[in-house]
């Protein structure tokens, strides 16, 4: 997180704002690629586990093959209609930019087919949950960012600013990593590496069948959190998106914090619910909203200080509306209050309300956001507030669902 936060003014300083405004629309949309697999990705997470867990290594190297056979086709089929869309759609109408659609293709081509490639590599993650090296995730995770912040470094000093480097970067970032965290790991296990007589097409359903409700969250999660930039670039201009992607990465710190201190109750929370330690559950979910209201004080801290903040972070002024800080800390409140209910109701498996709630909130997320931008004086901060709009409903009824899965038992 240290090192994105170092990268973000040297991003900045090396594009201009409208060029840095297009690269994170550009990097948001193609990143939806990583959503695509299914649920593939946290089957083969799952059921790999299992199979190493009783030594079933014929079982554990035909999961691998499947996963991987599975996802090249997917990557290949994302590929191309990637390109068909790319060349179907006038990119610069789209994103409102001076750049030409010719440059933005020149861009986006090969930006694309890094990314596909990634999501293909990207497959070492589960390998290494599966085998219990969860850290070497998150070495593979630094590498990442250390290779894009030393590039950036060197693009500022000996080379003209080109969007395109800063795409290559990324994409090669992302492939090189993966590449060296694969062949670490099949080096080691040479026993699992894949291989095409060991596909077995009904391993498919078996990666599948564990994640088709998340798979339905993910892709409503790419419509309300992803789309954001785009509508921003399409209605305003591109050097307005780099004022709200500040903004956003700024708050979004207490949000991945809240995440990552929740996250260890999830084991906790399914341990105590099968041992039908209910008590504890309750006490844990009463504790977690005394801790929220002094999470509370510490945003409204944020609040205060962002401007400040944001300058001394940036070395600019990017004259940042109070509206749209305002209301990016009550999405900030809204977001990490219902972490707190969905994380007690994914560990029991209770999914099936926030499914049909994040379908809700992507169905009414964009032309939400789109009236509120052009019908209000808002601007950009019209967005945010559609985003918030489109997740309050699970701040208020998963709350009341756990109330009931708690009095219920």
């Amino acid at each position: 997180m240290g090192i994105v936060f170092l990268t973000v003014p040297l991003l900045l300083e090396y594009l201009d704002k409208e060029q840095y405004g297009v690269w994170a629309t550009l990097f948001s949309l193609v990143n939806i690629i990583f959503f695509v697999d299914g649920g593939i990705g946290n089957g083969l997470k799952t059921k790999l586990s299992e199979a190493l867990s009783h030594n079933n290594t014929t079982l554990a190297k035909q999961y691998i093959s499947t996963a991987y056979l599975a996802i090249f086709s997917i990557m290949i089929l994302v590929f191309l209609l990637g390109v068909f869309i790319i060349y179907q759609i006038n990119l610069q109408e789209l994103l409102n930019a001076s750049l030409d659609t010719n440059q933005l293709r020149s861009v986006l081509i090969p930006l694309l087919s890094l990314v596909c490639l990634s999501f293909l590599l990207s497959l070492f993650k589960g390998l290494y949950y599966a085998n219990q090296e969860a850290s070497s995730v998150e070495l593979a995770m630094l590498l990442y960012q250390i290779l894009i912040f030393s590039a950036i470094l060197i693009f500022i000093k000996y080379f003209d600013r080109n969007l395109l480097y800063v795409a290559l970067t990324y994409g090669i970032a992302n492939v090189l990593v993966g590449i060296i965290f694969t062949i670490n790991f099949f080096r080691k296990r040479k026993d699992l590496i894949p291989s095409i007589s060991f596909f077995q097409k009904d391993k498919i359903k078996d990666l599948l069948s564990l994640s088709l409700a998340f798979f339905g969250i993910q892709l409503s999660m790419i419509v309300i959190f992803t789309t954001d930039n785009l509508i921003i670039s399409n209605l305003i201009h591109p050097s307005e998106v780099t004022n709200y992607d500040i903004v956003y990465r700024l708050f979004q710190v207490l949000i991945i914090l809240s995440l990552i201190a929740q996250d260890p109750l999830w084991a906790l929370y399914t341990d105590a619910y099968q041992k039908e330690d209910y008590k504890w559950i309750k006490k844990t979910i009463v504790r977690l909203n005394k801790l929220f209201l002094l999470f509370l004080v510490v945003l409204g801290v944020l609040y205060a200080i962002s401007d400040t903040l944001i300058k001394v972070w940036t070395q600019k002024d990017l004259l940042i509306s109070q509206s749209l800080l305002i209301l990016m800390t009550i999405f900030t409140a809204v977001r990490v209050y219902g972490i707190i209910y969905m994380t007690f109701l994914n560990s029991i498996g209770k999914i099936k309300w926030q499914m049909w709630l994040y379908v809700l909130g992507a169905l009414i997320n964009i032309p939400l956001s789109i009236f509120l931008v052009k019908h209000t004086s808002l601007g950009s901060s019209g967005v945010i507030l559609g985003t918030t709009l489109s997740i309050i409903s699970m701040s208020i009824i998963l709350p009341v669902q756990t109330f009931k899965v708690l009095k219920a038992k």
